[in-house]
């Protein structure tokens, strides 16, 4: 359907000028005759129980009756200017209330001052599959309570139209508010936040008017629209039109280049989910910023044609007319491959991306329209055929549209960049949304190791590949063909991709939507085996996590948070058996079952780990890793960059090791639940302590990152538990470490602020652990000693180590004596133990003073002093000889310090606050191991 207007030309005056009434009621005509064009067409374009919601919208807002759909209340805002329903309207109300009237409502103000369509409703690009944006155009100053009535009401229909089969959105729109720039968003292909007065445009240009007032715009000559302002002042000064007439909803006489930039953003960002959609409005944009500052507006050029009076209405189509603007924009630059690309759009645009989105009636329509454009246009004879093969796209197509649109995108990006150097000022600041549509575009285009790319053009694919290919590369990695390929022959085929890992090319398939339960799928490797089904399975697997935790179309919001990972998987051992075949027999009887720590020979199950994650801003990305520490460094990057707080569900885990798959992946997983319960992502002082192969590894968070180190020896295990630590915290220690000692029994008891002392006695030897107050142990065997005299020494020792002044008002001692059952299970009892009294036994402190030479010491034996300015280097050897006259038949037993007093210095510290039980400990040791040596001083 279509209409041929031939009007004599219109010409309004310019202020000073005459201008006449009549010549203003025929534009508003004019216009409303264009838009009860488009309203027509798009009900024809809807099935006929659809066609009910436009001949009810306007009667809805202008009453509130019970029985018609979206009614909230009485008092919701309701009336229309200029309204009254026709009688298809009547008839229509009167399916929902038999006794429908229409009374004639006289108001003094009507709070709905207009109703329109926009966007695609109503062009030729409008299908069974498009949405509807309606502005409701609302009166100024409507109290809070009254807007929310309102926007339930919308929301209500909204409800109501979705039950027809139409997705509406309704914006409403305070014209006052929106003339002066408040931001408000204005459809939901375009964010109002990000740019105005280019939707403002899109508006004018594709609008269809449903009821209310008229558009103060349509009253603007077009050699007045860049002094749109200034010319409606003087319409209304000389009473040619009312406010209450008329929406004035502003001009397009000062747009700012900085709209350019967010407009174009804004339609680089709407391609990445739907490019054949997107692509014109961003190539028009594109002829609009080239045509700046003075752009010829599309709504202009409509503006200009109904001002002269001939035009077919069908010429004034929205996606017709942005199709011709970007024809001629790119003809004259010599874009051939762009306008080839601008074909395809503007042609899927009409016909849709499948045959489901129009009835054959509608379908015969538009390629007979389509044909008429193309012989107008004078487009390539094949040109028509071409585009009909797209509903037979396979993966291959697709692939290389995919890389023409990235090419197209990053065209368009850079040109944004050159005008907004050219136009913007250089302290121009970045809006908010702007800064969010960055983001998404930074993280969809920018490429990385180990990133799923994300085809565009991947819902366009219609013919599934019932046949591929993996392939090993050597030197490189992996490679993808369609068909049966093997690794001889894959250099005279050029792959669809190529990746560095396995685990890539699997998520690759997936995430484009290629992989199906019955694809025939091909694996040729050198260095890679899978049992038959077991590829098939691994892709079942990434598939089932994949589709519930990959947000195709995320919204912009998501990108107002850091970027951090939401959900991880790592398959493990991916196409690898054991590393040797035993099996069976005493390699599975081994009393050490750990898959991390397997065995006499400590052997670590994990070979390799291949993970893929997918993060808030929808990056999927695959890491490989290899052995004990890949998989160490796996797992605390997943938990460094998870949100917090992480759960067991966040890591899922896949393994098809013969034999040994279960009991690896609950090793793992156990591991991960224990580093997640410890360290839930604020900085503490506790340390984990696991074993993988022959090494030991001490996990600690600082900085709140977690991090790891090695040991890779007993030993060093051993000087890590004697660390001095800057705070107390636990130590945990995981299965099998020091399981032949009492240490990790030990702390299991330990507590901050308080001094722990074990010890366990055997017929020749007594053994002594000390956990000092933040956690570091001192051990430390004693031989041919007394059980008593021992302890009382200790004590004595701990007791003096309190009484320092740094140490003192903080701590408190506890001693525990550790036992072994007849079934060898090791338990702790505590004991009630006093230092002696003074008087009861022999002291020797020790203290010292910084000297020219070091440090100059002096040891009290009792009150008798020795000092290294006396003795010299006999210092040790003099204080042992008296302490021997003391004993009872001179016995040669060993010397216990019962008081150390020294500087900072001594320690090797700066602070006091350094200062700790550990330091004298060390200390006390090391002197006695000097005197009961007789050593000399060096």
């Amino acid at each position: 359907m279509t209409e041929h207007y031939q009007l004599p030309p219109i010409r309004l005056g310019s202020p000073g000028e005459d201008i006449s009434v009549r010549d203003l009621q025929a534009i508003k005509q004019r216009f409303k005759k264009l838009h009860q064009y488009r309203r027509q067409c798009v009900q024809n374009f809807l099935q006929p129980r659809q066609r009910l919601f436009l001949d009810l919208l306007p009667l809805i807002f202008h009453h509130n009756y019970p029985l018609l759909p979206g009614f909230i209340s009485s008092e919701t805002p309701a009336g229309i200017p200029d309204y009254s329903p026709s009688s298809q309207t009547i008839k229509a109300a009167k399916q929902f209330s038999k006794n429908f009237k229409s009374m004639r409502r006289m108001l003094h103000s009507y709070p709905i001052e207009g109703l329109f369509l926009m966007g695609s409703a109503g062009s030729i690009a409008f299908s069974k599959t498009s949405d509807m944006d309606i502005w409701l155009c609302h009166q100024a100053g409507l109290l809070a309570y009254e807007l929310d009535e309102l926007q339930k009401k919308a929301a209500a229909v909204e409800t109501w139209a979705a039950s027809l089969g139409l997705e509406v959105h309704f914006f409403l729109i305070d014209s006052q508010q929106f003339r002066l720039g408040h931001d408000t968003p204005l459809s939901t292909e375009s964010s109002g936040k990000t740019q105005h007065y280019l939707l403002l445009e899109e508006f004018y240009r594709t609008a269809i008017y449903i009821a209310g007032k008229s558009l103060a715009w349509w009253l603007v000559p077009p050699h007045e629209e860049n002094n749109y302002t200034q010319y409606v002042k003087h319409l209304k000064e000389g009473r040619f039109i009312y406010d209450h007439d008329f929406i004035d909803l502003g001009g397009l006489e000062a747009v700012p280049a900085e709209e350019f930039i967010s407009a174009t953003l804004w339609h680089i960002y709407k391609s990445i989910h739907a490019p054949h959609k997107s692509l014109l409005k961003l190539l028009l944009m594109e002829c609009y910023a080239s045509e700046y500052p003075q752009p010829e507006w599309l709504c202009q050029t409509i503006k200009k044609i109904i001002y002269q009076g001939n035009f077919v209405t069908a010429d004034l189509d929205p996606y017709l007319l942005i199709y011709r603007k970007v024809e001629a924009y790119l003809q004259q630059a010599g874009s051939t491959g762009r306008l080839a690309l601008a074909r395809q759009c503007f042609y899927l645009k009409i016909m849709g991306l499948s045959d489901n989105t129009l009835d054959a009636q509608s379908r015969a329509f538009k390629e007979h329209y389509i044909q008429d454009i193309a012989i107008a246009w004078h487009w390539p004879t094949s040109t028509i055929a071409d585009l009909k093969q797209q509903k037979y796209w396979d993966i291959r197509k697709a692939t290389q549209e995919h890389a023409i649109i990235l090419r197209q995108l990053t065209h368009c990006f850079r040109m944004i960049m050159g005008f907004a150097r050219e136009h913007v000022k250089q302290n121009y600041e970045v809006g908010n949304d702007l800064k969010l549509i960055g983001r998404k575009l930074y993280s969809f285009l920018r490429k990385k190791t180990g990133k799923i790319e994300i085809i565009t053009t991947r819902t366009a694919i219609h013919a599934k590949e019932q046949e591929l290919s993996i392939v090993e590369t050597p030197g490189f990695g992996w490679s993808l063909f369609l068909k049966k390929v093997q690794i001889s022959e894959a250099a005279d085929f050029d792959p669809l991709i190529s990746c560095r890992s396995l685990l890539e090319v699997c998520c690759w398939l997936v995430v484009n939507r290629l992989y199906h339960k019955q694809l025939q799928l091909h694996f040729s490797s050198t260095s890679l085996q899978f049992p038959r089904g077991e590829l098939h399975a691994i892709l079942s697997h990434l598939d089932q996590f994949l589709t519930p935790h990959f947000n195709r179309e995320n919204s912009l919001d998501t990108y107002r948070h850091l970027k951090t990972l939401l959900n991880s998987l790592i398959v493990l051992n991916l196409g690898l058996s054991m590393p040797d075949s035993r099996e069976a027999g005493l390699h599975l009887m081994s009393d050490r079952s750990d898959p991390l720590s397997y065995g006499h020979d400590r052997q670590c199950f994990v070979q390799t780990l291949d993970s893929v994650s997918i993060s808030n801003w929808n990056e999927i990305t695959t890491c490989r890793y290899e052995g004990m520490e890949g998989l160490l460094d796996c797992l605390t990057r997943i938990i460094n960059k998870h949100r917090k707080p992480l759960s067991p569900d966040d890591l899922t885990l896949i393994c098809h090791t013969p034999i040994r798959a279960h009991s690896i992946m609950q090793r793992i997983k156990s591991v991960f639940n224990t580093l997640i319960t410890l360290f839930p992502g604020q900085d503490n002082s506790t340390r984990y302590l696991l074993s993988g192969g022959a090494t030991f590894y001490v996990f600690q968070c600082s900085n709140n990152f977690l991090g790891y180190r090695s040991l890779a020896t007993k030993d060093l295990l051993f000087k890590e538990l004697a660390r001095p630590q800057a705070q107390f915290g636990h130590l945990v220690f995981d299965q099998g470490i020091l399981e032949d000692t009492p240490i990790p029994l030990i702390y299991t008891l330990n507590k901050a602020q308080t001094i722990q002392l074990f010890y366990a006695h055997s017929l020749t030897q007594i053994m002594v652990y000390i956990v000092d107050e933040k956690g570091a142990l001192y051990r430390q065997t004693h031989n041919r000693s007394d059980p008593n005299q021992l302890l009382n020494q200790y004590a004595a020792f701990l007791e003096a180590v309190l009484n320092h002044n740094a140490l003192k008002p903080l701590l408190s001692i506890e001693y525990y004596e550790i036992q072994k059952n007849s079934a060898g299970v090791l338990s702790c009892s505590p004991l009630q133990l006093k230092a002696p009294s003074a008087g009861k036994q022999l002291t020797v402190r020790i203290s010292g003073e910084i000297a020219d030479n070091g440090l100059a010491y002096t040891i009290y034996c009792n009150k008798q002093a020795f000092s290294s300015r006396t003795y010299g280097n006999q210092l040790f050897q003099a204080v042992h000889e008296h302490i021997l006259q003391f004993r009872r038949d001179q016995l040669d037993y060993p010397v216990y310090i019962t008081d150390i007093d020294l500087p900072l210095s001594a320690f090797h510290l700066v602070s006091p606050d350094q200062l700790q039980t550990i330091h004298y400990l060390n200390y006390k040791q090391s002197i006695e191991a000097k005197l009961n040596a007789r050593a000399t001083l060096p």
